[in-house]
């Protein structure tokens, strides 16, 4: 089954920036102010064209290279969902072509892992309930 949503952090400059982008499989988009509210994913694949990454990361040039795919998401006005006992993901190709995972010293490549559950928190994400699939 295909996702429905992508959603990544969008830092192309104007009136979205930094704000959390979410793209609909019927092309629709919105964006999400880090700022007032938290977005719960479920249904969650983490998403990485890594030949892209390759060239963000060798060139240190920005291009969309990663998301998170999710079935379906909630907005929930910040601090909603406590979030200080759980364990965050980041993705940054400038800095490292891959997906990481707080805790995880840099051995194990979370590109492609599912969740089913991830929330943001300002700029983060965040694992709120791990998959019950194995990938």
């Amino acid at each position: 089954m295909m996702n429905k949503y992508k959603i990544r952090f969008h830092l192309a400059r104007g009136e979205h920036y930094m704000h959390w982008q979410i793209k609909g499989s019927d092309n629709s988009v919105q964006y999400v102010d880090p700022a007032q509210y938290q977005i719960e994913m479920t249904g969650c694949k983490l998403v990485n064209q890594i030949g892209v990454a390759r060239r963000v990361n060798d060139n240190g040039v920005k291009d969309v290279c990663g998301w998170i795919s999710c079935d379906n998401f909630f907005i929930h006005p910040n601090d909603t969902i406590p979030t200080e006992d759980m364990e965050s993901l980041s993705y940054n190709p400038i800095r490292d072509i891959h997906w990481r995972r707080s805790g995880d010293d840099g051995e194990f490549v979370w590109d492609n892992s599912r969740y089913d559950c991830l929330v943001t928190n300002s700029n983060k994400v965040l694992v709120c309930e791990e998959s019950s699939v194995l990938v």
